[in-house]
């Protein structure tokens, strides 16, 4: 996926290029609308942009002063310019700065513009892909130099406090270059779909070059380093390399540019590794001592995200304190369960072991071994799992099997006494026997319908919001690229052909049944010009909407 920002002062125009470009199929596109510099400036401030179509003569800040903030903030980011004059000092200067690709007249018409936007779309995918395939997972550090630097992170993520001078010193020594007086970022990452990686030796390389992708981006402007905690996931600290700024402007750029980063970074994991991951970031720097306690906070968040398979993208509050209180804590733990519960019925309903086994470990890793505190919490989730236990005994036919075995009573007696370990073993047996014994032919799991149903939801009640794929994937917490192509797997339209029909059938409804005027009309339903809103119906209806009206009127 590619974003592409238009932006001019004259609403008509950006308008009309958005409407443009959203039919084009040639790249997936995510358009976003800007009708000043101001507005322009607070999209890079948010995101990540690839291209950027941008007028020249604008009011307040003007298209080169533009493109001298984009080098700043998105250095891979290519630029676009447009002019409705010729004036050579303006394009000579253009197109000495490195992320201009072109500098167009307005009267070159729309073909010209689109095949030099394509073109820029083109230049970032090679350098993507120069960066990333080619380069990236063929230059790796001494292996022992790096299995040490795995090893001290480690230690600082299983210890609350440690010292700051001996940490630093092993730091130097491993020739890692963070400081240990500085804050850090922390972000943890997770695989949700292996695909066709099915040993462990393929599975671990894998997770080496999914930090070493993020270590390659990230480290443009920040001292980076990943490390596996598990079998499927890594933890990225992340120190910023501009100690020149103040501390808090630092923070304020930093914490943007890995936002909009990691979004990239999922995609190049994607298409070059054939991998989804999903990531959470916490939302503000930490001390090192806390680094512990704000990955635990990353792992709670992702278990509790979508559902399993899909790219989540999150980022996480901390706490002002500490840690959180113990009824906070409870509370998280209760819904990372119930969620990894539906998780493993899933991949069982699935037939998915590697999938179950994955998801079970991640449930045995909430509590410790005396299971829940709160007695009520420990049979809310132990009826939980029965009551999934007996749906996938009756889906996948089972239960003449299970009938006869001896132990087919027990997780339907659980109690307050039972022990916490116990109850998990059962649990795993269960597991175990359904997937030696299931059948799943046919067997389909409807775990789509809650997030369309959330999406759907949200369009419905911000027509006259920003409906960007990129504002509508921050509301679920998926990667935009990801939300694109799984919303049209699963209901056979793109999200921008949805919100344009359903903004249609509201047009149509708001014209007959109400008294409302047509630029109210156009504000409602998100159009900022009246004018785009009368072509936009036109083109829909073979009708004005004062004729549909009309029309309409006579009808009644």
């Amino acid at each position: 996926m590619f974003r592409l920002l238009i932006v001019d002062d004259e609403a008509h125009i950006v308008d009309g290029l958005y409407e443009y470009f959203q039919k084009e199929s040639r790249y997936e596109l995510d358009v976003l609308k800007a009708y000043s510099t101001s507005e322009a400036m607070d999209w890079l401030d948010e995101v990540k942009v690839d291209v950027v179509l941008s007028d020249v003569c604008m009011p307040f800040m003007d298209g080169l002063e533009l493109v001298k903030e984009i080098e700043t903030k998105w250095s891979r980011c290519k630029v676009v310019l447009l002019t409705g004059h010729n004036e050579f000092q303006y394009a000579h200067q253009a197109i000495r700065s490195p992320v201009v690709v072109d500098y167009l007249l307005k009267t070159e018409g729309m073909d010209r513009i689109k095949e030099t936007v394509l073109r820029a779309a083109q230049l970032v995918r090679e350098e993507l892909e120069i960066s990333h395939q080619r380069v990236l997972l063929k230059e790796k550090m001494p292996k022992v130099i790096t299995s040490l630097q795995n090893q001290l992170l480690k230690e600082i993520l299983h210890s609350a406090h440690g010292s700051a001078r001996l940490e630093q010193a092993a730091f130097d020594t491993l020739q890692l270059p963070f400081r240990m007086e500085k804050p850090i970022l922390l972000a943890a990452i997770t695989v949700e779909n292996w695909e066709k990686y099915e040993g462990d030796e393929d599975r671990r390389l894998m997770i080496y070059g999914i930090g070493n992708i993020a270590e390659e981006l990230l480290g443009e402007k920040a001292h980076i380093k990943c490390t596996d905690i598990d079998q499927t996931s890594l933890v990225c600290f992340i120190q910023s390399a501009d100690w020149f700024l103040s501390m808090k402007e630092n923070e304020y750029h930093l914490l943007r540019f890995i936002h909009g980063t990691l979004e990239t970074f999922q995609e190049a994991c994607r298409e070059y590794l054939k991998i989804s991951v999903s990531v959470a970031l916490i939302d503000r720097f930490v001390d090192w001592g806390h680094a512990s306690k704000a990955v635990s906070r990353l792992q709670l968040a992702l278990l509790q995200g979508p559902s399993a398979g899909m790219e989540k993208w999150m980022l996480v509050p901390l706490s002002n304190q500490d840690s959180t209180n113990s009824v906070d804590k409870e509370r998280d733990q209760k819904k990372a369960a119930t969620h990894c519960i539906q998780l493993i019925f899933q991949a069982l309903m699935k037939g998915d072991r590697l999938e179950v086994e994955r998801h079970f470990k991640d449930f045995c890793s909430i509590y410790k071994e005396e299971g829940p505190e709160d007695p009520f919490d420990k049979m809310q989730i132990l009826h939980g799992v029965s009551n999934h236990l007996l749906m996938a005994i009756d889906a996948l036919n089972l239960k003449e099997h299970a009938e006869s075995r001896e132990d087919w009573f027990l997780f339907l007696r659980f109690d307050a006494q039972i022990s916490w370990m116990k109850a998990l073993n059962l649990f795993l047996r269960w597991l175990n026997l359904i997937l030696q014994r299931g059948h799943w032919e046919g067997k389909l799991v409807e775990e789509d319908l809650p997030m369309l149903e959330v999406i759907h939801h949200y369009i419905h009640t911000h027509l006259e919001d920003d409906l960007s794929l990129t504002r509508i994937a921050e509301k679920v917490a998926l990667n935009p690229s990801y939300l694109s192509r799984w919303y049209k797997k699963h209901t056979g339209e793109s999200i921008s052909d949805y919100i344009i029909r359903l903004k249609i059938e509201k047009a149509k409804e708001l014209l007959s049944s109400s008294s409302l005027k047509i630029h109210d009309i156009s504000t409602k339903l998100g159009f900022a010009d009246p004018h785009y809103f009368f072509r936009f119906f036109k083109k829909a209806m073979k009708c004005t909407p004062s004729e549909y009206r009309d029309l309409m009127s006579e009808k009644k």
